[in-house]
């Protein structure tokens, strides 16, 4: 029998991030996850505290940007890999009404260290950008399937790739058993997975499916992530990432030409240099009705808590809300109210 403080269900970045601070923290730590699931390890992995939609800041975006950058240095550092490549976003505008909101957000306490105040008229061969375009700093793309994939080459005796079955869990008095292993307590990180977890499913996770291409244009050359009405990020090799749609009713992970067909519409807008399409992939985001994090305790059995609901931003949210759950469980503190899943159980 394997004892541990924790067992951790899924390694996407939620699962990940909760890890690495277990293991920053001396706390031993058994992993079950299904390889392969997930959207984590398709995801554009792009590290952008705005919403560009409406020329504004993402809730508590600027201390998810300060906690994130240097959690994956030290990864990065420690696993001897690349994972961060820092890059402007270039956001095109649909027209020139849009300059005047680029510039008073440009002013605001906070959006300031992001958006640059000038209006870019200069053309970007290969860009369609008649009415110019804004350009955003300090931001970026993590390599998420290189951090994942390196990441479980470090914790190969600590990992079990499985399916998790719930049937072999047991719940004790001093923790929990899962088959070979005893721990004190038990941290799903399933992302959408979450809706078959019967500890947990009664909680909103909406869940949104979204289609991405990569796509390889030698004549784009852009070293800069493109935002128009979707991002297109450069991958390296002439390679792109291009998308994503959300799709609120279709939970499958089969790819459709009504999906492919809506990208290549948005590309169209966006570039007018030629592209070949080298891959069609869809995930489940994890996403949530209030679009925010699940964290928190089960309300009957507290050995039992959730990491969950990181949406399209996991890759900003996931170090601090790790921070914020491992307070929660360790120490004693108070999670966020704004994720604290019992925003959800009082009401229920």
């Amino acid at each position: 029998m394997k004892e541990v403080n924790v067992l951790v269900v899924g390694l996407g970045l939620a699962g990940l991030a909760y890890v690495e601070t277990l293991r920053e923290n001396q706390k031993s730590f058994h992993v079950i996850d299904q390889s392969g699931a997930g959207s984590s390890v398709i995801a554009a992995g792009i590290y952008n505290p705005t919403v560009l939609k409406r020329f504004n800041m993402t809730w508590n975006g600027e201390e998810f940007h300060q906690t994130a950058l240097p959690f994956y240095t030290k990864i990065a550092q420690r696993l001897k890999v690349s994972i961060d490549y820092p890059a402007p976003i270039y956001k095109l505008f649909n027209d020139s009404s849009e300059h005047n909101q680029w510039m008073v957000a440009a002013d605001r306490s906070g959006l300031s260290n992001f958006l640059l105040p000038t209006i870019n008229k200069d053309t970007i061969e290969g860009v369609k950008a008649l009415f110019g375009y804004g350009e955003l700093q300090s931001c970026g793309r993590i390599n998420t399937t290189r951090l994942i994939e390196a990441y479980k080459t470090t914790i190969e005796t600590n990992i079990t790739e499985a399916c998790f079955d719930f049937s072999a869990l047991e719940i004790l008095p001093e923790g929990i058993r899962y088959k070979n292993i005893k721990a004190k307590h038990i941290v799903f990180c399933e992302g959408y997975a979450m809706v078959n977890n019967p500890f947990f499913n009664h909680l909103p996770l909406v869940g949104s499916k979204g289609q991405i291409l990569i796509i390889r244009s030698p004549k784009l050359n852009s070293t800069a992530i493109l935002k128009g009405p979707i991002f297109i990020a450069p991958l390296g090799d002439d390679l792109y990432w291009a998308g994503a749609s959300f799709e609120q009713h279709d939970k499958s992970l089969e790819t459709t030409a009504k999906g492919k067909q809506w990208i290549c519409d948005k590309i169209a807008k966006m570039i007018d240099v030629p592209y070949t399409i080298e891959k069609h992939i869809s995930h489940i985001r994890p996403t949530v009705k209030d679009r925010r994090p699940l964290l928190g305790a089960h309300p009957q059995h507290k050995q039992l808590y959730l990491f969950n609901g990181l949406g399209s931003r996991g890759v900003l949210t996931a170090p601090l809300a790790s921070n914020w759950l491992y307070a929660f469980i360790e120490e004693g503190k108070s999670l966020p109210a704004a994720v604290d899943i019992d925003r959800f159980q009082k009401i229920n």
